[in-house]
């Protein structure tokens, strides 16, 4: 059900637009256009000032509909609000009317040749990197075949490529038998032909030759770097006790990851008869193949966004940059049920015949998960996304395991009296990351609104968390947001 009275209050965001009547048709068109190509969607409410949020109310409400239909048509293709007619709301005895934008459904919505896009609380026309990022988004693009131009052939490890190629099955080796190193690679989509300043044809690692088989891909797509941070609240208010940037190529950036994981995760044990049973406090399969879905799934085409693994004393997050492809939807996840159509197809099969066993579920990873944590008697994991696509594991409510973490230092307990300026910014802190959690992320205003605290204030508090790294921010002064 519609809250209008909390949007009011709430006022304008990369979700809502006020306007006091309705604009002239093109440039309601835009507006909605922007609203239909994010992933959000949004609401176009008229009868509300748009610079103080004061309610006026509408005078003609058919012929406002009217107008907010006729501009939906404009859009290319047209866009279909949801209702399908706009609602009317009576807020303080004046009338209001509220079009539903939903979110985006795979169509590049254009008004007036132009494709247009919400930013806070502008609309503004999509660059060329954003309707490619789109693009690649919806699978129309291909970023994994993409030439990287500055790399050469002498990135890639040789060593690697022939683990690879003595490690495909026979029947694939027998189907064709190229001359060369170079032809298997370009036949595989790692290299690829492309000219130099001169014009002269040359050979170029492709995106995904460089993720699999390069010693350092991160020296090009610094966005493959991999972030796991251990905290001891759970929250991540409190200073992480060990963090690491993992780099390499993806298959050592799963070996990475699970050694971490191995050091860092609490291994209690129980007497069965006269048998002493070890039970980690997670599944470390799961969490492995948790690793590999986020690395081979992941949306590669965002830059400075990299895998993120948090693991707090309740819980461990993988946030993974991108959302699920198109077909695919979170009850889908929670199912069982996997998408059939691949974001990363040349990783995901090359990754298959590396040896080291990562793909061995391909296309189960999920059942897999979910049927592991359920034969525990665990939580199953939760899938959500905000922004970014998110797992969490619970951690089993155990004491023991809690009590054989490795106690704090000195030096560790005084980092964590100094992460924090008082216990009253402390409070305030963990009810902002509370939000957060709920609602994907805070502005300094509802930050304000939620805590009581000044402008000021909340400015000080919110960019701490900036600063320690447990949040990250979009936008710029009022449309800022605070997220994970």
């Amino acid at each position: 059900m519609l809250d209008i009275e909390s949007i009011l209050k709430e006022g304008e965001s990369d979700r809502v637009e006020f306007k006091i009547a309705p604009p002239r048709a093109n440039e309601m068109a835009e507006r909605i256009c922007g609203f239909a190509n994010s992933i959000s969607g949004g609401y176009l409410i008229i009868g509300v000032q748009d610079k103080n949020w004061g309610v006026v109310g509408v005078k003609n409400v058919s012929d406002t509909i009217d107008q907010i239909l006729y501009a939906a048509r404009l859009c290319h293709p047209q866009v279909h609000l949801n209702p399908p007619l706009p609602q009317t709301v009576l807020i303080n005895d004046r009338q209001l009317v509220v079009a539903h934008i939903p979110p985006n459904d795979g169509t590049l919505y254009q008004s007036g040749g132009v494709c247009w896009i919400r930013k806070g609380t502008h609309t503004t026309p999509m660059v060329v990197s954003e309707i490619q990022r789109y693009l690649y988004h919806r699978g129309v693009l291909d970023w994994e075949t993409q030439p990287v131009h500055r790399a050469t052939l002498s990135h890639l490890n040789r060593d690697i490529i022939d683990l690879y190629l003595n490690h495909r099955p026979s029947r694939n080796r027998g189907v064709f038998r190229p001359s060369s190193m170079e032809d298997i690679l370009v036949n595989l989509e790692c290299l690829t032909v492309t000219s130099d300043a001169k014009g002269k044809e040359v050979l170029r690692p492709t995106n995904a030759g460089l993720l699999l088989f390069a010693d350092n891909p991160q020296e090009f797509l610094l966005q493959s770097e991999v972030v796991c941070a251990l905290f001891r609240d759970n929250s991540g208010l409190k200073r992480f006790s060990d963090r690491r940037v993992f780099q390499g190529p993806i298959s050592d950036l799963i070996d990475q990851v699970g050694t971490w994981f191995e050091r860092n995760i609490a291994v209690p044990a129980r007497v069965k008869g006269f048998s002493r049973i070890d039970e980690p406090e997670y599944p470390l399969e799961v969490l492995r193949e948790a690793t590999v879905n986020a690395l081979v799934h992941r949306d590669y085409s965002l830059k400075g966004e990299n895998v993120r693994i948090f693991f707090y004393s309740d819980r461990i997050e993988f946030r993974n940059p991108g959302l699920l492809m198109p077909g695919l939807n979170i009850e889908d996840l929670r199912e069982g049920r996997a998408g059939s159509k691949l974001r990363n197809p040349v990783i995901t099969g090359i990754l298959r015949n590396l040896p080291g066993s990562y793909m061995d579920r391909m296309g189960s990873g999920i059942p897999f998960m979910l049927d592991e944590m359920r034969q525990l008697g665990r939580r199953p994991p939760e899938f959500r996304e905000q922004g970014e696509f998110i797992v969490t594991f619970y951690k089993e409510a155990n004491t023991q395991a809690e009590e054989m973490r490795t106690p704090l230092t000195q030096k560790e307990k005084a980092a964590e009296s100094d992460s924090v300026t008082s216990g009253l910014q402390k409070q305030r802190q963990e009810l902002a990351l509370q939000y957060i959690h709920k609602n994907g992320y805070i502005t300094n205003g509802q930050y304000r609104e939620l805590v009581g605290a000044s402008d000021r204030t909340a400015y000080r508090d919110l960019e701490a968390l900036v600063a320690q790294g447990t949040l990250r921010t979009t936008g710029q002064k009022r449309s800022r947001r605070y997220m994970f």
